[in-house]
């Protein structure tokens, strides 16, 4: 059994302000290195209308992109974590 803990943050709002805000937080946590939680044991879900925000013209894809490329992963409710460059 694993004692090391995790961070999941489930995203299902279309709204920019929402995902920016979820951004944000996730770049936050994965950047601070005092953490005890390492961005590898962090998981986005993302669902609903949030799913558009994945995309490379999105509104904060580069943050995605900072984020994936941190060690956080990313999964589409119900599929396979999504590769990112």
């Amino acid at each position: 059994m694993s004692t090391q803990n995790g961070i999941v943050i489930h995203i299902t709002s279309g709204e920019r302000e929402d995902w920016e805000m979820a951004l944000r937080n996730i770049l936050n946590l994965a950047r601070d290195e005092s953490l005890p939680t390492p961005a590898d044991t962090m998981r986005v879900v993302v669902n609903g209308e949030a799913v558009k925000f994945l995309l490379e013209t999105a509104t904060g894809a580069p943050e995605v992109v900072e984020m994936a490329e941190a060690g956080v992963r990313l999964q589409r409710k119900g599929h396979a974590y999504l590769k990112l460059p």
